[in-house]
């Protein structure tokens, strides 16, 4: 079950298959965290467009929210920052899969330029992917950093893991990492 709204400062851990609707339903419901016009949405995906993200949350939420950042991580065909689907006022930029500390400064840029009168929400998809390519120490340290900035800045963050795909062993070691966590496997 997803929680109604997350305390501000709370990082969820989402346990859902990889391609599953739900997944999907939990991210959008998951990022509506206050008024639309004041929500500093970013989205990290290693595997969804720009376009696509931008058209999911205008079908869930109505409106664009008051800032909005999607962070492609790999370069897979149809994913090109900017883009004629995607409004001018959403910041996209991309990183590359194999850089940890790439992707961590494009974050923290981005989370440089957060407005603290607007409430900043982060939908990280996927975990799974990102530990395909890289080892699972680096992975828990980039997190445990990441997830200490988003509880500093009170943003309310959800980050996505396909437990079918690893052992319990590597669910295990990053679960303490989050405040919460949502299984929706069963």
């Amino acid at each position: 079950m997803v929680p109604d709204s997350p305390a501000p400062g709370t990082n969820v851990i989402v346990l859902a298959p990889s391609l599953s609707d739900e997944k999907r339903t939990a991210c959008l419901d998951l990022l509506e965290a206050g008024p639309v016009g004041r929500l500093d949405v970013l989205h990290v995906t290693y595997s969804g467009a720009p376009a696509d993200l931008v058209d999911q949350w205008r079908d869930h939420h109505g409106e664009l929210p008051g800032r909005m950042g999607i962070v492609v991580v790999g370069d897979q065909p149809g994913q090109h920052p900017g883009g004629d689907s995607v409004p001018e006022n959403v910041f996209v930029t991309t990183a590359n899969p194999n850089d940890i500390t790439g992707l961590g400064m494009r974050l923290n840029n981005y989370l440089n330029d957060h407005d603290e009168d607007s409430r900043l929400v982060v939908c990280f998809d996927s975990m799974t992917e990102m530990l395909q390519f890289a080892e699972l120490q680096p992975v828990f340290k980039f997190l445990h950093m990441f997830a200490g900035q988003l509880r500093e800045a009170d943003a309310v963050a959800h980050f996505h893991i396909d437990p079918g795909a690893h052992d319990t062993q590597t669910i295990s070691r990053l679960k303490p990492l989050f405040d919460d966590s949502v299984d929706l496997t069963g």
